[in-house]
C-alpha cells in the first residue's frame, strides 16, 4: 500500500514539474555565417506562451519579444572584451476585426501577417539573417563566444497591465542564455 502511495505521489509531482516547463522561451541553436565580407546571425527558438500572454495577444495586446545578442573575445588574464552587444525588438500583434496576426521588427518596421498563432510561432521561432559585423571586426587568431538570450519586454505593455505583469511571475518570460564558441 505505501509503495502505490508513493508511486502516486512521484507521478503527481511529475505531472506538476512538466506541466510548469510546457511554458517558456528556450535558444535551442545558434550560429553564424559569414557571406561575403559579412557576419549574420542564425537561431532557432522555441517560443511556449503562457495562457497569460496569450489571452493578452487575443485581446489585442501587442508583446514584445527582445533578443539579446553579446559576442566576447576571450581573454586569459584579463576581463572578457565585449566586442558586440545588441538587442532587436520583435513585436507580436494579434487583429482581432481581421483575425489576423503579425510580427513586427520594431526598427526598421518590417512586417509579415499571418493567419494563425502556430505559423506566426513556426516563422519567429526561425531567427535569420540578423546581420552583426564586417569580418574586420574580428581578429582570427583570437577566440570568440556568443551568447543569445530572448524575453518578454514587460516595459512594453500597456501601462495597466504593466503593473500586473511585474508582480506576476507567469509574465516573467524569459530564456535561459544560450552561449556557443564562435569558429571564425
Amino acid at each position: 500500500m505505501r509503495a502505490c502511495l508513493l508511486v502516486i505521489a512521484c507521478l503527481v509531482g511529475f505531472t506538476k514539474t512538466t506541466m510548469a516547463s510546457d511554458y517558456g522561451i528556450t535558444v535551442t541553436k545558434a550560429g553564424m555565417v559569414s557571406i561575403g565580407n559579412t557576419y549574420y546571425l542564425g537561431a532557432d527558438i522555441d517560443y511556449r506562451f503562457n495562457p497569460p500572454a496569450i489571452d493578452a495577444l487575443e485581446r489585442g495586446v501587442p508583446l514584445t519579444l527582445a533578443v539579446k545578442l553579446v559576442i566576447r573575445r576571450l581573454r586569459h588574464f584579463w576581463f572578457d572584451d565585449i566586442v558586440i552587444n545588441e538587442e532587436r525588438k520583435i513585436q507580436i500583434r494579434y487583429h482581432p476585426l481581421a483575425q489576423s496576426f503579425q510580427i513586427v521588427e520594431v526598427k526598421s518596421g518590417a512586417t509579415q501577417n499571418f493567419t494563425g498563432l502556430t505559423a506566426l510561432l513556426d516563422t519567429l521561432s526561425r531567427l535569420r539573417g540578423w546581420e552583426i559585423a564586417s569580418m574586420d571586426n574580428f581578429k582570427p587568431e583570437e577566440h570568440y563566444e556568443g551568447s543569445l538570450s530572448v524575453h518578454l519586454d514587460i516595459e512594453s505593455l500597456p501601462l495597466p497591465l504593466r503593473a500586473q505583469a511585474y508582480l506576476s511571475p507567469r509574465w516573467h518570460i524569459h530564456s535561459p542564455v544560450y552561449s556557443w564558441p564562435l569558429d571564425l
